[in-house]
């Protein structure tokens, strides 16, 4: 990639922005598809690689190799990726082994308090936040899907999720401080 095109990038320009997607994009993607072994997700990783690549043009240093720059993004991204879906599957399996009796009666009756301390929590919720967690952890709808059908940005989403969280995990702390 010439460097004048990286320039006009940094600068804001859109056709500089579309021949870097165009001749990134699927090399970004193929490189996330081998780390993760998912094309669906390596694609709306991809996706969001370049959103943010537009988003954050003016830090791009044209004087640096861009092709490891945007490479060093997409190995981040990935890795934060699969430790994100590994807490995930930890956090499943840990209530999988509840539902199977493995555990004892009081923690089967913690793990039953802290659900309801959780649907308390998202109840209280602001409307739209609710619904955005609810769709994203009830229904698994994507960040993506979930700001096309409200019509508000992604980034909106991922902020409300993040707060969510916030909400959710103050909850299950205090429960821990108080009866624990």
């Amino acid at each position: 990639m010439e460097i004048a095109t990286i320039e006009a990038l940094q600068n804001g320009n859109h056709k500089a922005f579309e021949e870097v997607f165009l001749a990134y994009f699927d090399k970004v993607k193929c490189f996330l598809t081998g780390i993760l072994r998912s094309e669906s997700d390596a694609e709306e990783l991809a996706q969001d690689i370049f959103v943010k690549l537009w988003m954050n043009h003016t830090s791009i240093n044209p004087n640096k190799g861009f092709s490891f720059y945007l490479y060093t993004i997409a190995r981040n991204t990935a890795l934060n990726h699969l430790k994100h879906k590994l807490i995930e599957e930890n956090f499943r399996k840990t209530f999988d082994d509840l539902d199977e009796g493995v555990d004892s009666s009081d923690e089967i009756l913690y793990a039953k308090e802290i659900g309801l301390l959780v649907e308390m929590a998202v109840y209280r919720m602001p409307a739209q936040r609710r619904k955005i967690y609810q769709m994203s952890r009830e229904k698994g709808v994507s960040n993506s899907e979930i700001a096309e059908e409200l019509g508000v940005s992604k980034k909106t989403v991922e902020n409300q999720l993040s707060l969510a969280l916030q909400d959710i995990k103050r909850v299950i702390s205090f429960f821990f401080i108080f009866f624990l």
